[in-house]
Formats: C-alpha cells, sequence, structure tokens
C-alpha cells in the first residue's frame, strides 16, 4: 500500500509549487535543461528575467513559456501546475467541471486548460510505439482487441449510435502491463487495421488478437500475428490468460470514463483516449519514484523541436511569442 500511495500529495506540491515564484523556478529549469537557443540566430547562450528570456548576441527576447503547451496565456503558472498535477495524479479522470471547482476557475478556463493539456498528452503518447526490443533483450507482447464505447441512448444491444475503438496493450514476461495505444476508428476494416498498425505497432512486434478478420494485416511488415478465437466468451481472470491486459485496459478505461463523463462526442473521444494512455504508461514508468507526477509533466511540457502548439483545437508550428 505504501508504494501504491508513493508519488507528489497534494500538501507536498502546494510546498514546492504553491506560488508563482515556486512554479517560474521549477519552469526555467525545465526549459533550460530542454535548451533555449535563440530563434533569430541560434545561439544557445541566454539569460532569463522574470518570464521573458533573451539572446545574449542579438537582444532577442522572447516568452519563457513560448514554443509550448502554455503558449500565448495569461493564465498564472501557478494555475497550469496545479491543472497538470490534478490531471495526472488521479487514478481516474478529471472533468472540466471539476478542474474547474479545484482550481477556482469559470468553466470556459477549466475547459480550455483541459483541452491544451488532453491535447498535449495525446501528442506525447501518440510517438509510442508497441512491441519494440526492450534494452534487456527481450520483446513485449502485444495483445489487441476492438470495443464498442457509449451508445448509452441506443435501445437494444446493438451497435448504432456505438463509437469503434482499437486498443492495443503490452505484456512484458512477467506479466504486466507496459504501454498501451488505443484509437477511434470509422469500423474495423482492414484499412483502418493498417492505419493503427503503422501508427502504433513497431516492425517486428508479436501480436495476439481475437481472430477479427481486418485484424490480419497485424501479421504484414515484419511482424508476427497470432489469432485466438475466443468465441466471445466471458475473458478469463488469470493474469496468464489470453488477453488479460488489453481486457483489463479496457476495464480501467470504461470505469474512468463512466466515472467522469455523463457522455462523451467523437470529437473529443480521440484527446480523451489519448491522455488515458499518456497517464496509463507513464505512471508505470515512474511508479517507483516520488514527486512522479511533476517527473512526467517535465516531459510532457518540455518542447520538441520543431515547436508544436495547439490552437483553437489546431496544430501550428511556432517558434517564438512575443
Amino acid at each position: 500500500m505504501r508504494a501504491i500511495m508513493r508519488g507528489l500529495t497534494d500538501a507536498e506540491f502546494e510546498r514546492l509549487y504553491g506560488t508563482d515564484g515556486q512554479c517560474l523556478a521549477a519552469w526555467v529549469e525545465v526549459r533550460q535543461d530542454a535548451g533555449m537557443s535563440c530563434p533569430r540566430c541560434d545561439n544557445p547562450k541566454s539569460y532569463v528575467y522574470d518570464r521573458r528570456v533573451g539572446c545574449t548576441r542579438c537582444d532577442m527576447r522572447w516568452s519563457i513559456t513560448s514554443g509550448t503547451v502554455m503558449a500565448d496565456t495569461k493564465l498564472p503558472l501557478s494555475s497550469w501546475f496545479r491543472a497538470m498535477h490534478l490531471m495526472s495524479s488521479t487514478k481516474q479522470c478529471i472533468s472540466a467541471v471539476e478542474l474547474g471547482r479545484r482550481l477556482g476557475v469559470s468553466y470556459p478556463t477549466a475547459w480550455y486548460l483541459h483541452k491544451r493539456l488532453r491535447h498535449a498528452m495525446t501528442e506525447e503518447s501518440s510517438r509510442c510505439r508497441l512491441g519494440a526490443p526492450a534494452e534487456g533483450g527481450w520483446t513485449p507482447i502485444v495483445e489487441a482487441d476492438d470495443v464498442y464505447l457509449g451508445g448509452e441512448r441506443n435501445e437494444g444491444r446493438g451497435t448504432a449510435g456505438k463509437i469503434r475503438v482499437i486498443a492495443a496493450a503490452e505484456r512484458h514476461p512477467s506479466g504486466r502491463m507496459g504501454a498501451v495505444a488505443m484509437a477511434v476508428v470509422s469500423g474495423f476494416s482492414k484499412a483502418e487495421a493498417e492505419a493503427f498498425r503503422d501508427a502504433h505497432i513497431a516492425p517486428g512486434a508479436l501480436v495476439h488478437t481475437d481472430g477479427t478478420p481486418a485484424f490480419h494485416v497485424f501479421g504484414e511488415g515484419g511482424r508476427t500475428h497470432v489469432a485466438t478465437v475466443t468465441g466471445g466468451k466471458r475473458p478469463q481472470r488469470e493474469r496468464d490468460a489470453p488477453f488479460f491486459n488489453v481486457n483489463t485496459l479496457l476495464s480501467n478505461l470504461s470505469t474512468a470514463l463512466k466515472a467522469t463523463y455523463k457522455v462523451f462526442s467523437p470529437k473529443h473521444l480521440p484527446d480523451y483516449l489519448g491522455a488515458f494512455c499518456w497517464d496509463d504508461q507513464s505512471s508505470a514508468q515512474h511508479a517507483r519514484h516520488d514527486r512522479c507526477a511533476m517527473q512526467r509533466c517535465r516531459k510532457l511540457l518540455a518542447p520538441h523541436p520543431p515547436v508544436r502548439l495547439c490552437v483553437a483545437g489546431r496544430l501550428v508550428d511556432k517558434r517564438v511569442s512575443n
């Protein structure tokens, strides 16, 4: 239980990042570790004063939040840090309404924070390729499955009104879950399965599925596909049972969505799934480290060249924000 409770508590967070000054000092450290070369002359040497950065060569100045998810906002850094902490330290999801109540901001502001951070999590989790060889020389098995989400307003047990999703999870030799990936698809067709395979499954991976016809493409491109027909039976609960990890992933997702949202639309579901995947796999990677939430947020918010921002739901390239 002590290992489960390990992490950054609310009291510890307030002690370390309770003021704008503390958040600014921590953010400057993050940006300096990532490198703050001048966007005009590429000079690696710069100086920081308040929330501005200056070039020592050409005297170019830009914001300390430029090129990150926090760019072009007037919100205090403490609000961003608290939102990151709340969204990354809870086992379940957190709605924009609850986020606004915890931060003491209006619903539009809370939705703005929620959407930007969700999209950044989705961008980060989408870079992961499942089934790649690990540093120890072993290769995890990839379990993949199809699932329908939503459809609360649909009468009967059909698929009308439900959203189709392909999900995959790594299974390590010890049996524990590794990286995960999920994607909203228009249907369980060969084309959609190929797109999911190319985006999320590494070449050379060993993929186990339940025999869905379109999933035979998971065995192409140097990958190996093993189909185990379950016949629609109730999933076995033993850890070494087929598809235990992917079924656990889908069960956790269903619990998180039902406990947080009354209804979710296909428009926003990809970001909900991306944020859930990011939180799931980053929690596993940092499970043994104290203050894990802020360590995960450092990786999430540090800019990746070229700098990409989410503006009004669109990703745009931007290097400087004056």
